[in-house]
């Protein structure tokens, strides 16, 4: 898994690529959305168009970068949620948290 941040305005866009499945990879990104709440960042995307899968522990980190984020009164949504991981998100109950859009430039606008 890798990952990339970009400020789109006051709105920092976290593009995942590949299987977010813990590990080191997922510490860095939770690590770059605590970077960026310790420097004023409020307002995050993550976009998912990458992902082809989450796992387990990969549900987790979504979960504690969005813990983080409301700590912060922060707002985090999410982009290009494929079907399968929609589904996940479906059997977990984290569809009704999670705030979903199908495209990056939808979530901007929704701020």
């Amino acid at each position: 898994m890798k990952f990339k941040t970009k400020m789109e305005g006051n709105v920092a866009v976290v593009r995942i690529s590949g299987n977010l499945m813990g590990g080191a990879e997922s510490d860095g990104v939770r690590n770059e959305i605590k970077r960026l709440l310790e420097e004023g960042s409020r307002k995050f995307i993550i976009d998912l168009k990458g992902v082809p899968w989450i796992n387990s522990t990969g549900l987790g980190t979504l979960m504690a970068i969005y813990t983080s984020v409301q700590r912060e009164e922060g707002v985090l949504k999410l982009t290009h949620v494929s079907d399968r991981i929609r589904s996940l998100f479906m059997i977990t109950k984290l569809l009704t948290i999670f705030d979903t859009h199908p495209t990056e430039q939808e979530a901007l606008d929704s701020f």
